[in-house]
């Protein structure tokens, strides 16, 4: 892939993570200020298609990534901006609320994470007791207009204690690790950020394919320094 498509790919997707519509080529070329035409950038975005990381749903002009658009991006073009030092505080502020009690102040900072995300939160506590929060944010995500998505990863939630012990066995450090659809060991119409935490914890976001990565490496690195 060419920086030129590099660029287009990470707007696309920037895009789509922020607003959940379809990005066409004229809003592309207006929001990136590409020095290129609508033809060119639609031939592109074609391109993209054609290599697997773009789709386009059938009633509209414009792409969404693919699994494999989401999988590029996050390893090769996410650029995650710094946190705002006021939520760095809040997080801080909840810990300390309950900085005697470990397993009370990760719940806590869990549904503090889980409001800012807009997604649940699972803290694994060893790998046969599961806590999770933040299940009516998740289910406000547009993508659970679909009542199959919806059943689909509910179900996760019911067979959450059973499936963990596959994810314990594939985050090995402490560094954000992002498993997405197909890679997610909790279902394929999800995504995940999780990272281990001092007493066999894994403390984890997960969000729809279409879910902020960059800001939720930054809140698991922030949570990962809090503990």
């Amino acid at each position: 892939m060419d920086p030129r498509q590099d660029k287009l790919l990470k707007l696309i997707i920037d895009s789509y993570i922020a607003t959940a519509e379809p990005v066409g080529s004229r809003f592309l070329v207006e929001a990136g200020n590409l020095d290129i035409s609508d033809a060119t950038v639609r031939n592109e975005m074609r391109e993209l298609e054609d290599a697997g990381y773009l789709t386009h749903p059938h009633t509209s002009a414009g792409r969404i990534p693919t699994e494999q658009g989401y999988r590029f991006y996050v390893e090769q073009l996410i650029e995650p901006e710094e946190l705002p030092n006021t939520l760095k505080n809040e997080l801080r502020n909840v810990v300390g609320q309950q900085a005697s009690d470990k397993t009370i102040a990760l719940k806590n900072i869990g549904k503090a994470v889980a409001d800012e995300m807009h997604n649940a939160v699972l803290i694994a506590f060893g790998p046969n007791s599961v806590y999770y929060t933040g299940i009516s944010g998740l289910f406000s995500q547009p993508e659970f207009v679909d009542v199959h998505q919806t059943i689909n990863v509910s179900e996760m939630f019911d067979r959450c204690e059973e499936l963990i012990h596959d994810v314990f066995d594939r985050v090995l450090d402490t560094k954000p690790t992002m498993f997405i659809g197909s890679d997610n060991p909790l279902g394929s119409m999800s995504s995940l950020i999780v990272t281990r935490l001092p007493g066999n914890c894994l403390f984890t976001i997960m969000g729809p394919l279409r879910m902020d990565y960059g800001k939720g490496q930054k809140i698991i690195e922030c949570v990962r320094e809090l503990f």
